[in-house]
């Protein structure tokens, strides 16, 4: 199954263009019962209250509040860093005592605004592109179950301290998470906790901004998707990596102003792919609220999603794009992507310590990959050289669906259908061996 959840931001300082964007959406969306997510802030919410009560009675629409912390997260800090000069450790301390305290203030004040302005709204899914740890907490704290916004291409961290990971404001993905978790698992690692990891971390859901954004650089120019067909494309790669996943959504993020710019053209364009979008029954089409519900329920722990499909990247740097794919992988506390008849990750993001790069020197080195085979029975050995603790992975491509596993030292092993045989691993500094056995 592949959860559908349609996301629109209804904020702008042109109200008379936002009213014509969300109208336009909302018509064609609803002809198709696909119900919209509205993104809102205190100061667009006046101007959208009618007509969202409307849809929310008829459609089942709701909104979601959107939250920028970061003018109080940088004023507070620059106020504890000029109270204690050249001290950036009692200045962060320090700071990080106030967010906690101030942060779920914020949020409770910008709630009830909303809620003002919406009374018929129930609020239990935030959003926002400035995040952290603390933040997170904090939207724990005052009731809310998800926050929307995480890119796959943005992982910055604050100018003024970028050393501190409290600072970062995004982590990238393509699947929903529990952003907390890797937290835990640091802390697992370097034995400050014990016991089930399942309870040790607060259950508020990261979701992807747009779920496609790492299968394209651009996947936010909707005319040029809806002419091209990449819009379908990317929605239907996704709809075929559902055979070998346990939990896949797929959120889509379309700007109202833009479908006010469409066109007749692209307006019935628009409404063809949302034809093909509940075409298919294995789709079920939600709200982030529900999406967030489900994966909460389906999911302990966050489930790793694997992801085969052919990128707009890929396709430019080759003169036939078929003949190459591209595998990512994400879970709790990493991402990875893989190319085609190579082993090991060509990009790693670590989110346990500092990040890997392609270009790293000290990236992993995959020494010794040894199959033996002796009657039914298949015998892997594996040898990676680390210099540090950190996930990894490795890719074996090709159909492997008649192998089943019977023994393993790994994380984990999954097969990606007949594209590959995962192999996920943790890594220590030094050398590192594995075994894997399966059976023909």
């Amino acid at each position: 199954m592949l959860n559908y959840g349609l996301v629109s931001t209804a904020i702008g300082e042109n109200r008379e263009r936002l009213l014509e964007g969300v109208r336009l959406l909302a018509e064609i969306a609803h002809k198709h019962s696909i119900p919209i997510t509205w993104a809102v802030d205190t100061k667009s919410a006046p101007v959208v209250a009618k007509v969202f009560e409307t849809w929310h009675t008829e459609n089942g629409d709701t909104p979601l509040l959107m939250l920028d912390i970061k003018p109080i997260w940088q004023t507070n800090w620059e106020k504890e860093r000029n109270a204690n000069p050249g001290a950036s450790t009692e200045a962060m301390a320090s700071h990080l005592v106030t967010m906690r305290e101030k942060l779920p203030e914020y949020i409770i004040r910008e709630r009830e605004r909303l809620t003002r302005a919406m009374p018929w709204a129930e609020f239990n899914v935030a959003g926002a592109v400035f995040k952290n740890d603390t933040f997170l907490r904090a939207l724990e704290q005052s009731g809310f179950r998800g926050l929307w916004g995480y890119h796959w291409h943005q992982h910055d961290t604050d100018e003024a301290h970028p050393d501190v990971s409290e600072m970062e404001t995004d982590r990238g993905g393509f699947g929903c998470f529990y952003p907390l978790e890797a937290s835990t698992t640091l802390d697992s690692i370097a034995g400050i906790t014990d016991g089930n990891p399942a309870q040790s971390f607060e259950k508020i859901v990261g979701v992807p901004y747009h779920t496609a954004g790492h299968l394209a650089e651009d996947t936010h120019n909707l005319r040029a998707a809806l002419l091209n067909g990449t819009a379908q494309q990317h929605y239907d790669t996704y709809l075929e990596n559902t055979v070998w996943n346990q939990w896949l959504g797929y959120v889509e993020h379309i700007d109202p102003f833009t479908v006010a710019h469409l066109g007749q053209d692209g307006l019935d364009r628009l409404d063809a792919y949302f034809a093909h979008v509940v075409s298919v029954e294995r789709t079920k089409p939600l709200l982030l609220s529900q999406m967030v519900d489900d994966y909460i329920t389906r999911c302990k722990l966050t489930e790793p999603v694997a992801v085969v499909g052919a990128s707009t990247e890929a396709q430019e740097e080759t003169t036939d794009p078929k003949s190459t794919l591209k595998m990512y992988y994400c879970d709790a506390v990493c991402e990875f992507i893989f190319v085609e008849g190579a082993m090991d990750p060509v990009k790693i993001k670590n989110y346990i310590g500092e990040q890997v790069l392609q270009s790293d020197a000290n990236k992993p080195v995959l020494t010794s990959f040894s199959p033996t085979r002796h009657r039914t029975k298949l015998h892997i050995a594996i040898t990676v050289e680390s210099t540090r603790t950190m996930p990894y992975g490795i890719a074996v491509w090709g159909d492997h669906e008649g192998l089943r596993l019977t023994e393993s030292d790994t994380d984990d092993i999954r097969w990606v259908g007949k594209h590959s045989l995962f192999i996920r691993l943790t890594l220590r500094p030094g050398k590192n061996e594995f075994s894997v056995k399966l059976t023909i």
